[in-house]
C-alpha cells in the first residue's frame, strides 16, 4: 500500500530535524553507487553531490572532476544514501531516492515511509547547499573624489533554507601614494529575508559605510521592507525590494543628517551558457524627503570562469550623493579588475 507524503506538524518537524541530522552525520557507505539515467538513454554511476536551481552536480565514478548536468535532461535518479529532498509544494523528506518508472521518483524515508511516485519536475532540490559565498581580490582605478589605484577586497557569505536567507557582505578599498593614504573606504551590511511565500519575502537590513575622502565618517541605515524574487535559478536570479529605513549620516566636516528614508534595491545575475560568462548588477538607493537627497550605490560587471571555482572579475562600482558637503563631488566611480573565488557547503 502506497503512502502519501506526510503532512508536517510541529511534532513531526522536531522529529524530522533531529532524526535527519542523525542520518546526515552517520558515516557514509564505503562505496557510493548513486545512478543517473538520462533521457537520451545514457546511465551514469557515482555520487549525487546536489541538485538545485535546475542543475545537477554529479561526481562520476570514472571522472575526477564533477559533472554539471541540466536537470531537464535527467529522466531518473537513484541514491544509495539518505539525502535531503525538497518538493515544489514545500514538502521536505530525508531518505533514499528510487526510480519507480521513467520520469518519476520516490523517497524511502525511514521516518515517514515511502512517498508516492512523483514526476521528476516536482522535485525542487536534492542535498541543497546551505552555506555559500565568494571572495574577491583585485585592483581598482578610481575617479571622482579619489584619483588613484587601489586594492579592493570584498566578501559575501549567505545561509539559505526554504524559508530563511541570511546575507553578510563587506568591501574595503585602500591605496597609498608617495607614503600617503589616497583612498580608504569601507562598507558592510547584514540582511535577513523571511519568505512568506515562494517568491515573496520580508526583510530586515543594516548598512554601514565609511569614506574619508568623501567626508563621510560613518553612514548607517537600518530598515524593514518587502521583496519579490522573480527568478532564482542557475541561469538567472532577479529580485526587487522596497521599504522604510532610518538614515543616519555622520560627516567629518559639516552638519550631520538623521531622517527617515525610502529604500529600494534590485539585483540581477544572468549566466550566459553553462560555465560561461556571468553578468551581474546590484543597486541600493535611499531617498530622504526631509533632507531632499538621494544616495545610490551600484555594482555591475561580469565574471569569466578560469578554474573550477575561480573566475576573472571585471566590475564597475558607482556611488552617488545628490547633496554632498561643500567641496565634495556628487559621484565616485571605481573600475575593479581581479579574481573571484566562489564556494558552497552542503
Amino acid at each position: 500500500m502506497q503512502k502519501h507524503k506526510a503532512k508536517l506538524t510541529p511534532l513531526k518537524i522536531a522529529l524530522k530535524l533531529g532524526f535527519g541530522v542523525l542520518l546526515l552525520v552517520l558515516p557514509p557507505h564505503s562505496a557510493v553507487a548513486d545512478e543517473i539515467r538520462m533521457k537520451n538513454g545514457d546511465r551514469l554511476t557515482g555520487e549525487i553531490v546536489r541538485m538545485e536551481k535546475e542543475l545537477l552536480i554529479f561526481k562520476a565514478a570514472y571522472a575526477e572532476e564533477k559533472l554539471s548536468i541540466s536537470w531537464k535532461e535527467v529522466d531518473c535518479i537513484i541514491s544509495e544514501r539518505n539525502l535531503p529532498t525538497e518538493f515544489k509544494d514545500n514538502e521536505f523528506l530525508i531518505g533514499r531516492i528510487s526510480c519507480p518508472e521513467n520520469g518519476k521518483f520516490q523517497i524511502d524515508s525511514t521516518l515517514f515511509g515511502e512517498s508516492i511516485p512523483t514526476p521528476l519536475n516536482q522535485l525542487l532540490s536534492v542535498n541543497p547547499s546551505t552555506y555559500s559565498g565568494l571572495f574577491n581580490l583585485g585592483g581598482s582605478l578610481n575617479s571622482g573624489n579619489t584619483d588613484t589605484r587601489a586594492l579592493n577586497v570584498a566578501t559575501l557569505f549567505q545561509v539559505r533554507t526554504r524559508k530563511h536567507r541570511f546575507t553578510v557582505d563587506a568591501k574595503h578599498n585602500y591605496a597609498a601614494a608617495n607614503g600617503e593614504t589616497t583612498a580608504r573606504n569601507s562598507s558592510g551590511s547584514l540582511k535577513y529575508d523571511f519568505f512568506t511565500r515562494e517568491k515573496v519575502y520580508s526583510y530586515a537590513q543594516s548598512l554601514t559605510e565609511q569614506d574619508y575622502f568623501a567626508n563621510l565618517n560613518l553612514r548607517n541605515t537600518e530598515g524593514l521592507g518587502m521583496g519579490y524574487q522573480f527568478f532564482d535559478t542557475r541561469q538567472i536570479s532577479l529580485f526587487v525590494e522596497t521599504g522604510i529605513s532610518y538614515f543616519n549620516e555622520d560627516v567629518i566636516v559639516g552638519d550631520d543628517t538623521r531622517s527617515a528614508a525610502v529604500r529600494w534595491a534590485a539585483g540581477l545575475d544572468r549566466q550566459i551558457g553553462p560555465k560561461r560568462i556571468k553578468l551581474f548588477h546590484r543597486q541600493e538607493g535611499y531617498y530622504s524627503s526631509s533632507a531632499k537627497s538621494v544616495v545610490l550605490r551600484t555594482e555591475q560587471g561580469f565574471l569569466i570562469p578560469l578554474l573550477d571555482n575561480i573566475s576573472a572579475n571585471f566590475e564597475v562600482d558607482y556611488r552617488y550623493n545628490s547633496s554632498p558637503q561643500a567641496g565634495i563631488k556628487k559621484s565616485d566611480l571605481s573600475v575593479i579588475l581581479g579574481l573571484t573565488y566562489e564556494y558552497a557547503y552542503w
